[in-house]
């Protein structure tokens, strides 16, 4: 073979052996992105982002909906990161700064590009950001309004385009509208300063009407559950445009220093002028309303140059990009050291709240009749919520420090566990128990249509044997009275029937041994117990009258069997047969000798 024969087969077995150790995995991670920000972004195109997203990085993304908007699309929420701590970042509030969208999906995939390469985006180390915090995204709470905006009325039913026409002062092109689709201005929706909100819109419109009361529209109460769901650190919701940074909503003291600092950080990172609003600030916004009600920072950037009443161009993504790349990173490490410093407070919360819902339960634990003796869905619902929150406020008290406050807490949560083993104890007595009364009735029903059968015996000794331990979960609830009331309705009712089928039993099983003794002929035996089992008592409870009648059936039989295998086992008399002398017999045979001549 020629060198370069070789050396070919050579490079061929090296090109092999390298492709078939590369996994989907890192083929997947090697791949150019996902999300193309210099476009129209629409609202299917990111759908589809968002799923392949989160299937390039399973470990890192998911997302969820979180509601539906007004016209029935999805609203998605993207989680990246792994920590404890969240923060938010939000885009497209209003229609037609759908601009904002871009950002959120391109920061998503950065910030994951980079923690899977483990480099850093200035000064940032992702990957320790990101472990330490989740950062949930919702790129676009007006899918309405966006798809409105950016395809006019052929994305909505025909019956519907009078309507909208009406709301944008009859014009066809809806490049301003601001709004959701039923006309409704979402950052005007919040229930901060709501009632004096300067300029409204008195009626449903392309821009600024506020609704007909706080948090009336589909998209804002979606974003108002799912902020109380993650309880983030920090809040950013971008809006364009204008290049500056909304910041403060009524904040005093030691609040406004922190935030003003957070602001300012924000501001020299992007280059947006700080706006400082007067005492009796318009409100209404979502961070409006989340640093009202929170007390916590939330940050309202105007994204790119003013661009007027509508969006901002395609070509200006890069300068947008310039300046906030790094936005979500800064946010996410400060939520994460204010989460460290509330921590204690929440992990207390917490505890409290667990406190709290499993004492509501004992009022499930008393019973005065067996009628009290319920697992209600009710009951269900609060003990599953209760369970929750113990998981929940046991996560919070194991990320303190170790201190006195951190066994405090556990020990608080010590208690908390005894009360909840008590429920836990008595929802078990009364599962069980009702288990056993449907085993016990299934049963009754049976054994009343049929006679006894050995498959029926199996059920009753299964049946003996979950008493037992419906008994021994009866014996780990709280209270002497409440035990007594379960004894009363579960396990002495089914022990009475099992005990009612003891005789019944016991005679068919003694039926089975004297069917087997008369096989083996053993009639000494059979007799015994044929007699013990004509002193044993009949039952006279009417659901064993069939069970009756067959025992008595078989007894029957069994006795005529004995009686013919005795008969036949008695000695037979030898037939007489009479000897003749010789002589005589001589005598005859010689007569019959001469008669035959």
């Amino acid at each position: 073979m020629r060198k370069s024969s070789v050396k070919a087969l050579i490079i061929f077995i090296v090109f092999l052996f390298v492709f078939v150790s590369i996994t989907p995995q890192d083929i997947m991670a090697s791949s150019g992105p996902i999300v193309n920000p210099k476009q129209t972004y629409n609202y299917s195109k990111m759908e589809k982002d968002i799923k392949a997203l989160a299937k390039k990085y399973p470990d890192l993304i998911t997302y969820k909906v979180i509601g539906k908007s007004e016209y029935g699309r999805n609203i998605y929420a993207v989680s990246l990161g792994k920590g404890n701590s969240t923060v938010s970042i939000n885009g497209s509030h209003h229609a037609r700064e759908w601009l904002t969208t871009n950002l959120n999906m391109y920061m998503i995939e950065q910030y994951a590009r980079a923690y899977k390469k483990n480099t850093k985006m200035g000064d940032y180390h992702v990957k320790t950001i990101l472990d330490n915090t989740t950062i949930w995204f919702v790129p676009m709470v007006n899918p309405d309004g966006v798809e409105l905006q950016q395809k006019g009325l052929s994305a909505f039913p025909s019956k519907d385009h009078q309507a909208l026409l009406k709301m944008n002062k009859g014009s066809r092109d809806f490049k301003r509208w601001k709004a959701n689709a039923k006309g409704v201005d979402l950052n005007r929706q919040y229930n901060a300063g709501w009632k004096t909100i300067r300029n409204n819109a008195p009626s449903p419109n392309y821009e600024n009407h506020k609704g007909t009361k706080p948090h009336s529209s589909a998209e804002t109460k979606a974003m108002v559950a799912f902020t109380y769901e993650i309880d983030p650190e920090m809040v950013v919701s971008y809006h364009s445009s204008g290049e500056i940074l909304f910041w403060n909503y009524l904040q005093t003291g030691s609040r406004y220093n922190r935030d003003h600092a957070y602001a300012k950080k924000i501001g020299s990172m992007t280059g947006y002028r700080l706006v400082y609003p007067g005492p009796n600030p318009s409100g209404g916004g979502m961070t409006d309303w989340f640093v009202d009600v929170f007390k916590r920072p939330g940050f309202t950037p105007e994204l790119g140059r003013y661009a007027g009443p509508t969006h901002l161009p395609i070509s200006a993504f890069d300068r947008v990009w310039k300046q906030n790349k790094y936005v979500g990173l800064y946010v996410a490490q400060e939520g994460h050291k204010l989460y460290k410093q509330r921590l204690p407070e929440i992990a207390k919360t917490e505890v409290t709240k667990a406190e709290k819902l499993v004492k509501s339960l004992t009022k499930y634990r008393t019973y005065s009749t067996v009628n009290d003796v319920t697992y209600s869905s009710q009951y269900k619902k609060e003990y599953n919520a209760s369970q929750k929150q113990i998981d929940l406020a046991n996560d919070k008290v194991k990320q303190l420090s170790k201190g006195t406050t951190k066994t405090a807490l556990q020990n608080r949560l010590k208690e908390v566990k005894i009360l909840q083993d008590r429920s836990t104890a008595a929802i078990k007595a009364i599962q069980g128990g009702d288990k056993l009364l449907v085993e016990s009735n299934r049963l009754l029903t049976d054994i009343s249509k049929t006679e006894l059968t050995d498959e029926l015996i199996k059920r009753r000794n299964t049946l003996s044997t979950n008493s037992a331990k419906q008994k021994d979960r009866i014996a780990l609830v709280t209270g002497t009275n409440n035990r007594k009331i379960m004894r009363e309705k579960y396990t002495i009712p089914t022990n009475a029937f099992i005990k009612k089928l003891d005789n019944p039993i016991a005679r068919f099983n003694k039926l089975k041994a004297i069917d087997r003794l008369l096989q083996s002929n053993n009639l000494d035996e059979a007799q015994k117990e044929l007699e013990s089992l004509s002193k044993m008592a009949r039952s006279k409870d009417s659901f064993l009258a069939k069970v009756e009648a067959d025992l008595q059936k078989r007894e029957q039989t069994l006795k005529a069997r004995y009686e013919k295998l005795l008969e036949e086992s008695q000695p037979q008399e030898e037939p007489v047969v009479e000897v003749l002398e010789e002589e005589s017999l001589t005598e005859s045979i010689e007569e019959d000798a001469i008669v035959n001549e």
